[in-house]
């Protein structure tokens, strides 16, 4: 066999692998239906991008055949796997999430939740427990992890008495980001800051709101930070739980290549640190040393670009990064933040 047919008989062998693999993943995950189908498009065109360079190159001289199927080859994986990269990474980051049942249960509740709507986006406020119906009351306005939803979360809240002291003197929002419950419309970096006004704005407008904290966690740290730096907002304080410098800090956590060039492949940048100086509001950052998701040094560098005159960064030991709202010293801090005892 000829080093043209081998060369032309292992793309055939990786379109006939990826197109099995890809059907694998079209039976098993929904969220990755889009990026097998260009996968397996891609790979058909490789393939017939090799076999016209094959019959080009047929009787062509090795030295000549050699460094052009290489090259073929080398382009081919670069173009395939930085399109995986890429687009795995995003879904990773903002994979979209719901709570069908948690929905249901808040729906069947008549009182102390009301459903948001506006606008496209959804989500839902527990009313402030110790503060009459129609009076004004400060609210907090919450920006949740990667993987919560607001049925979800604010069912959790309502379940857990420890925290029940965010909404005794506070309504709590949560309002969905973009494929998040029912909030529609596309989510890219983007759309994910014209959200976070979005969102403030409905919570502005409501006729009891008195003054706004923002509380964020995780991934929606970095939207948070763009929102609490505009000029247009009025922002009490803000408290950051997990808190991160860049989207690059989180991918280079797991693989740490994303550096240079590659940077181009990370889908949400989310340069918290670029809006830090811009933020006028007091600032509370908790971060915990043992959270395996977001280096505590990611945290500190973001609170090294805060401007603020009052920013306090607190340091908890023992808590990973699904522990935060569970843990006795983050519940205390963040009642001090809020003034409630």
């Amino acid at each position: 066999m000829t080093f043209g047919k081998r060369v032309k008989t292992a793309l055939l062998s990786a379109v006939i692998a990826a197109l099995i693999g890809s059907l694998l993943f079209l039976i098993l995950s929904e969220a990755v239906r889009t990026i097998t189908i260009t996968v397996l498009i891609m790979s058909a065109v490789i393939f017939g991008i090799a076999l016209v360079v094959g019959f080009v190159m047929e009787g062509k001289p090795s030295k000549i055949r050699v460094p052009i199927y290489a090259l073929l080859v080398v382009l081919s994986v670069i173009i395939v796997s930085s399109y995986m990269m890429y687009n795995v990474g995003k879904r990773i980051t903002l994979p979209g999430s719901s709570d069908e049942d948690s929905y249901e249960d808040l729906c069947d509740l008549e009182a102390g939740v009301e459903q948001i709507s506006s606008n496209g986006l959804s989500g839902w406020r527990i009313i402030a427990t110790s503060v009459p119906e129609n009076e004004p009351r400060p609210v907090i306005l919450y920006f949740g992890g990667n993987g919560e939803n607001s049925s979800g979360k604010v069912a959790k809240l309502l379940d857990n008495e420890k925290l029940s002291f965010l909404y005794e003197y506070y309504d709590f929002v949560f309002i969905d980001y973009p494929t998040y419950g029912l909030s529609e419309g596309p989510l890219n970096e983007s759309t994910l800051q014209d959200f976070t006004v979005q969102a403030y704005e409905i919570v502005a407008s409501m006729d009891t709101t008195s003054g706004i904290t923002l509380m964020s966690y995780s991934i929606g740290n970095g939207p948070v930070m763009y929102l609490a730096s505009r000029e247009d907002v009025d922002i009490d304080s803000m408290i950051m739980l997990a808190p991160y410098n860049s989207g690059y800090d989180l991918f280079n956590n797991y693989l740490n290549i994303f550096h240079g060039p590659l940077k181009l492949l990370v889908a949400y940048k989310l340069p918290a640190y670029r809006y830090a100086q811009d933020v006028e509001c007091p600032v509370t950052m908790i971060a915990s040393v043992d959270d395996e998701v977001i280096p505590i040094e990611s945290s500190r560098a973001l609170f090294s670009s805060v401007s603020s005159g009052s920013a306090n960064f607190i340091t908890v030991n023992g808590i990973d990064h699904n522990g935060f709202f569970s843990s006795p010293d983050v519940i205390v801090a963040i009642m001090n933040c809020l003034e409630v005892r």
